[in-house]
C-alpha cells in the first residue's frame, strides 16, 4: 500500500467534494476530485487508485453505477465505496453484488468514510502471502459486519459469537490450535455467502420460508466457499464453510454429507451455529429457553448432530448456558447505540 494512499472521489456537488477532500486528506489520503463519470472514467484510466469513492446519482442519472462498472474493469484492486440517499437495503445488495466494497448514506460523516477506506485498504491484503492468520480473522470479521450483520440486524455478532464458542468446543473435542484457528475464519464467515443470494428478502421475512424460498437460502453455504475460495490459504476453512448446514444422518445441504465424511470442523460449527441461531430473535421467531434448546439437542443426537461432538457442548451450555443466551440481545442493543461489548465469557 503506499504511504499516501490514492483515492478518487466522485460527486457532481462541489461542495461535498471539497469538504470531504479536506478530510480525507488530514486522514494522509491523496485525493483527486471528479465532478462527472466522464471525468472519472477518464481519471480511472490515466493514474492508479487504491480506492474509488463516488456518489450513485448525478442529476437524476445513476452514472455511479457506470464508474463502479469502470472501476471494476480498469482497477479492480480499488475498493469502491459509494455514496447514496436511496433506501439502505436495495442499494447495500446491488452495491455488494456489483462489487463495491460498501455504500454511505448522505449526508456522508467524513470520520465514518474515512474508517470504512482504512478497513477497505486492510482487507485487501487477504492475498498477500505473509499475512498471518490473525489479521485474516480480523479482515473477515469486518467484512461479515459490513454486509450480512448489517443487512439483518437481528444477527448483530452471530460470526463473533461462534467465533467464540467454536474455538473452546473444537479445544473440547480435541482439534490442534492451527485447526482451530482455521475453524475461527469459518465461523466468523460461515453465512457470508447469504449476502449473493439472488432475493435477500426472507432475512428479514416476518412468517415462514415458502418452499422455494427455503431452496434458495439452501445455496448460501456453497456460494460463501466460493466467494472466499480464492485465497490459496482459505482451502479447509471454505470447506467448512460449505459444510456448515450437513447433518450427521446425510439430510442436510447442499451436499448431503453424512457422519464421518463430515469433517469434525465443519460438525462442531454446525452444532454452535445453530445454537447460537435458537437463541437469537429473529423476524420470524422468538429466542428459545435454554431448557428448550437443550430438549432440541437431545432430540437430533445422531439425527443432526454427532453424539460425540454434543456430549462436549451440553457440559459447556449446563455451565455457560444462560450468560450465552443472553448475548444475541444485549449484542444487538449494543450495535444498534453504536458501543462495543465484551465478547461473550469463556472458561
Amino acid at each position: 500500500m503506499a504511504l499516501r494512499p490514492r483515492i478518487l472521489l466522485v460527486d457532481d456537488e462541489l461542495r461535498t467534494l471539497e469538504l470531504l477532500a479536506h478530510a480525507l486528506s488530514r486522514e494522509s489520503f491523496e485525493v483527486e476530485l471528479a465532478t462527472s463519470a466522464r471525468s472519472a472514467v477518464e481519471a480511472l484510466r490515466k493514474a492508479r487508485f487504491e480506492a474509488v469513492v463516488t456518489d450513485v446519482f448525478f442529476d437524476g442519472s445513476s452514472d455511479g453505477e457506470e464508474i463502479l462498472r469502470a472501476s471494476r474493469e480498469l482497477q479492480p484492486q480499488a475498493a469502491v465505496v459509494l455514496m447514496t440517499g436511496q433506501p439502505a437495503l436495495e442499494t447495500a445488495v446491488q452495491a455488494i453484488k456489483g462489487g463495491a466494497y460498501d455504500y454511505l448514506q448522505k449526508p456522508i460523516d467524513p470520520v465514518v468514510l474515512g474508517a470504512k477506506l482504512q478497513r477497505a485498504l486492510r482487507e485487501r491484503t487477504l492475498d498477500r502471502d505473509g499475512l498471518v492468520f490473525g489479521d485474516l480473522v480480523e479482515i473477515l470479521s469486518g467484512m461479515v459486519a459490513t454486509t450480512i450483520e448489517r443487512i439483518d440486524p437481528y444477527t448483530a455478532g452471530h460470526g463473533e459469537r461462534t467465533r467464540r464458542y467454536c474455538d473452546l468446543l473444537a479445544s473440547r473435542c480435541g482439534v490442534d490450535a492451527a485447526t482451530r484457528q482455521k475453524l475461527e475464519l469459518a465461523a466468523i464467515a460461515h453465512d457470508y455467502g447469504k449476502i449473493f443470494l439472488d432475493d435477500l428478502g426472507f432475512l428479514t421475512k416476518a412468517g415462514p420460508l415458502t418452499p422455494a424460498e427455503y431452496l434458495a437460502v439452501q445455496r448460501h453455504p456453497q456460494l460463501g466457499a466460493e466467494k472466499l475460495g480464492q485465497h490459496t490459504r482459505l482451502r479447509e476453512v471454505c470447506q467448512w464453510i460449505a459444510e456448515h448446514h450437513e447433518r450427521w444422518d446425510g439430510t442436510g445441504y447442499p451436499n448431503r454429507k453424512r457422519g464421518a465424511g463430515i469433517s469434525l470442523p465443519g460438525r462442531v460449527l454446525g452444532v454452535v451455529e445453530v445454537f447460537d441461531s435458537l437463541a437469537t430473535k429473529r423476524s420470524y421467531k422468538d429466542a428459545w429457553g435454554l431448557q428448550k434448546v437443550l430438549d432440541f439437542f437431545e432430540t437430533q443426537r445422531e439425527q443432526a448432530f454427532d453424539p460425540d461432538v454434543l456430549d462436549q457442548f451440553l457440559p459447556l451450555l449446563q455451565a455457560h448456558g444462560e450468560e450465552w443466551m443472553a448475548r444475541p440481545n444485549l449484542d444487538r442493543s449494543q450495535r444498534h447505540s453504536g458501543k462495543d461489548t465484551p465478547g461473550p465469557a469463556v472458561p
